[in-house]
């Protein structure tokens, strides 16, 4: 008999997502696991889950790396990983309460394994998406020369160095890899 997917929605707020445990540190409707994510380790059985979402989360925490440690440990290998965090060149990136600011190399710690220092790696990226604004959806996302802009994703990435404001948050989806 197959075993149920497992799926976590970490640190909801009120989204509740059906078909997920939900888990937030505060009390809210439909919230089935109340706990505080800067309290370690959390309240799941290492190789849980086959599914973790999360938005506007991990640039609250005190600690990204011990964060990403735990979502390693709770995930099965193989289980899909989607991480929704405010773009470092957006207003929203700014607020008084967020500990860290996220590009899109900002991942590269979890997921090279080649790095000579710095290296935490647990996760292989799937994908990459950034979030426009209203305004960004003007600048068409046309390919840009690597050689020129290694960095760059996009035309409408590129553009964003230059003005702000044009990606507002980057979607990162990744599988875990255990050995």
């Amino acid at each position: 008999m197959k075993s149920k997917i497992k799926k976590l929605n970490l640190g909801c707020g009120s989204d509740i997502k059906n078909g997920y445990i939900n888990l937030d540190k505060s009390k809210h409707k439909g919230v089935d696991v109340i706990h505080d994510l800067d309290k370690y380790p959390w309240p799941f059985p290492s190789n849980y889950f086959n599914e973790i979402y999360s938005q506007d989360v991990l640039e609250h925490l005190n600690d990204l790396f011990q964060a990403m440690a735990e979502i390693h440990r709770i995930c099965k290998n193989n289980a899909t990983v989607r991480l929704i965090v405010p773009y470092w060149h957006s207003s929203g990136a700014f607020y008084p309460n967020h500990n860290y600011f996220f590009n899109v190399d900002s991942m590269k710690f979890f997921t090279e394994t080649n790095r000579s220092y710095d290296s935490y790696p647990g996760f292989g990226v799937e994908k990459i998406k950034l979030i426009p604004s209203k305004i960004g959806w003007i600048i068409p996302p046309l390919p840009v020369p690597k050689s020129l802009f290694p960095n760059a994703l996009d035309l409408r990435h590129l553009v964003s160095y230059l003005l702000g404001e044009i990606i507002l948050k980057i979607d990162f989806t990744m599988k875990v890899i255990k050995k």
